[in-house]
């Protein structure tokens, strides 16, 4: 600041007007607290109806994907109490990130020193040409929040621009106090939060760990307040499944006849299994120990039982000759065994832990393993494995326009979905199974906005319902009364031909509750000439003529035009893809009468029915060829790359 600079204004001090008095001399800084005080007060006015970083003209953002660019045009923007220019500029943007777009305040003090025209201008006065007050200089211009200028800089965000799409909020003028008030009344009278139209979410696919996912362009109420989206925008979320474990789950061995036995985890998708125990059974040759009545030690561990030893026609018996103790053959009791040094054949089974190969669902399990043992049949088999657990997460929507995911509490069976938190809009379920080859089921429950003209529908609908009722209620009464004789009278309600003899031949018909002769009817057809009209001799003649016709003159005689630009265009540029579905009934025939008394003309025909129709939203797109065509560069401009939905294309001259 100035060194001759003073300024003593406080807003807490309760000073509302300076009272100058007669014959007291003016201070500087009773000037500078009467145009501090003036601006706090317009300040307080003005923050009423509007907030720092409101549009109040202008300011649009054009965003160059190709570029990783943004332009913002010149407009108003609502800074410090103050409406404030600035002036249009380009700023560069992470397509992959979100970026707040916004005005950088910067604050200068000019003096005589730095512009002349500050001094005195009054000429043949005592003054002239001597400096007098300082100016405090503010300037306005587009930025990013990345982009610090100064210390005493000030950043305003406006616009919020996420992986290359601007999220819309409110048109400007954006006038805060109304656009408060226009909320409150959106809350109470809709109940919240909605979907004006568009925000529906697809499911992208996987990459790199990550999950993708698309929502629609579209409009949407958050709590009152608007947020649109232009065009279509991607969100990626981690892929980071929920890990349960399952430590020996038992299976039963039971080997087909290839010697191979499918065993298919309880929970699935496997992550990893982790070990798989078995029981084997091994035959083997040991060297007796030169001591004797020692032992001599198994080769595998986990050893469950000795089946039988042999050395040529001798078969030693456990108990007798040896027991099995510590995983070893004991041959201290008193009853045979080997010579010393000499080999003998040993049978057991032990528990063995496997390396399998598995897939999502479980693996295969053979009987015949690599070092010559078997796998025992109907013998327990045990499996630690991982899995991932499912789960349901929400996708919700900001007030800021940001997609955000809640993820659900995982479960074994029939997970729980989450609730979506306060000043956020539901947007869709995603029920998350992990398995590699089955996309996220993705249900859109977002609340909707019904218009006017699909409520008077709904109303003529309910009015038809009720009507429908009506004639069942009176058909269902007429048909329980007991039309069957009652005192000797015989009653037909006429209604069908239920209450008629079927043993004789009937010669009269029901119409409309009626018993009438039956009418035949045979149709005559004119001749049609080949003209396909049939009328009366006619001339033609002139009812109105116009021998007249106005002039012409070019335009533009010389063509002065401006260059055409290039033109770039999609073949198809729309793919209206509809599935349609329809359950018919058989062909109803009905018997129509026409004029009164007995004199009737009956025609007959035949109409068929929609019972019902459905409309849901495809699971997965049909694959297009689109063709590309680009036209009208010239002389010298050369095409760098040509990139659509973010995939990059090679074009070919034609």
């Amino acid at each position: 600041m100035l060194e001759d600079y003073y300024e003593k204004f406080h807003a807490d001090s309760g000073y509302e007007r300076l009272l100058f008095r007669a014959g007291k001399g003016l201070q500087s800084r009773e000037l500078n607290d009467l145009q501090s005080q003036v601006s706090h007060q317009l300040k307080g006015v003005a923050d009423v109806l509007l907030k720092d970083g409101d549009l109040v003209k202008g300011g649009e953002v054009v965003i160059d994907a190709k570029l990783a660019t943004a332009l913002i045009t010149e407009g108003e923007v609502y800074i410090a109490g103050q409406v404030r220019p600035v002036m249009s500029s380009v700023v560069p943007i992470d397509m992959a990130a979100s970026v707040d777009v916004g005005v950088w305040l910067t604050h200068n003090v000019v003096t005589e020193e730095q512009d002349p025209s500050l001094r005195d201008p009054a000429v043949d006065a005592i003054n002239y040409d001597e400096p007098g007050a300082a100016r405090l200089q503010q300037i306005c211009q587009w930025g990013l929040l990345s982009d610090a200028i100064g210390p005493d800089d000030a950043f305003y965000p406006v616009h919020k621009i996420e992986q290359g799409t601007l999220i819309i909020k409110q048109p400007p003028p954006q006038l805060d106090a109304v656009t408060q008030a226009l909320a409150r009344y959106d809350r109470e009278a809709n109940g919240g939060s909605y979907v004006v139209e568009g925000m529906s979410l697809s499911y992208r696919g996987a990459e790199l760990e990550q999950q993708g996912f698309s929502l629609e362009e579209g409009k949407a109420h958050i709590e009152g307040y608007e947020v649109a989206f232009a065009t279509a925008r991607t969100a990626q979320f981690d892929y980071d499944p929920d890990i349960g474990s399952v430590k020996e789950e038992p299976k039963t061995f039971q080997a087909n006849e290839q010697g191979v036995m499918r065993i298919d985890t309880d929970f699935f998708p496997v992550r990893q299994i982790e070990e798989v125990n078995v029981t084997v059974e091994k035959a083997t040759q040991l060297t007796r120990g030169q001591l004797s009545g020692g032992e001599d030690l198994l080769p595998d561990e986990s050893v469950l039982e000795i089946l039988s030893i042999t050395q040529g026609d001798t078969t030693y018996i456990q108990g007798a000759d040896f027991i099995f103790l510590r995983n070893h053959i004991s041959w201290q009791l008193s009853g045979q065994e080997p010579a010393g040094g000499s080999q003998y054949e040993v049978t057991y089974r032990y528990r063995k832990q496997l390396t399998v190969d598995y897939d999502e669902y479980g693996f295969n399990l053979y009987k015949q393993l690599a070092d010559g043992g078997n796998v025992v049949d109907n013998t327990l088999v045990t499996i630690d494995y991982q899995w991932y657990r499912p789960r349901i997460d929400l996708i919700v929507l900001d007030r800021l326009g940001q997609i955000k995911r809640i993820k659900g509490q995982a479960s074994h069976q029939f997970p729980t979905a989450p609730k979506a938190p306060a000043h956020h809009l539901a947007l869709a379920q995603v029920t998350q199974s992990w398995l590699s080859n089955q996309a996220p089921d993705i249900e859109n429950l977002a609340v909707r906005a019904v218009s006017m003209s699909q409520l008077e529908q709904m109303q003529n609908q309910i009015g038809d319902l009720y009507q429908l009722l009506a004639i069942e209620r009176l058909r269902n009464d007429a048909n329980s009364q007991d039309p069957a004789s009652k005192y000797g009278v015989f009653v037909d309600p006429f209604i069908d031909d239920d209450m008629r003899d079927a043993g004789i031949a009937q010669t009269a018909a029901i119409v409309d509750g009626e018993l009438v002769l039956p009418l035949s009817a045979d149709i005559a057809e004119l001749p049609v000439p080949n003209e396909g009209l049939l009328t009366l001799p006619f001339e033609l003649e002139d009812v109105l003529e116009q021998p007249k016709q106005t002039g012409s003159m070019k335009i533009n005689p010389y063509q002065a035009v401006e260059p055409i630009p290039a033109t770039i265009t999609l073949t198809p540029s729309l793919d209206h893809w509809t599935q349609t579905q329809r359950n018919w009934t058989s062909p109803i025939t009905r018997r129509f009468t026409r004029g009164g008394g007995w004199a009737r003309r009956t025609t007959q025909s035949t109409q068929t029915q929609v019972v019902s129709r459905t409309t849901r939203s495809a699971e997965f797109l049909r694959r297009r060829w689109v063709n590309f065509s680009l036209s009208g560069f010239g002389g010298g401009e050369a095409l760098q790359r040509v990139v659509f939905d973010g995939i990059a294309v090679t074009p070919e001259e034609i």
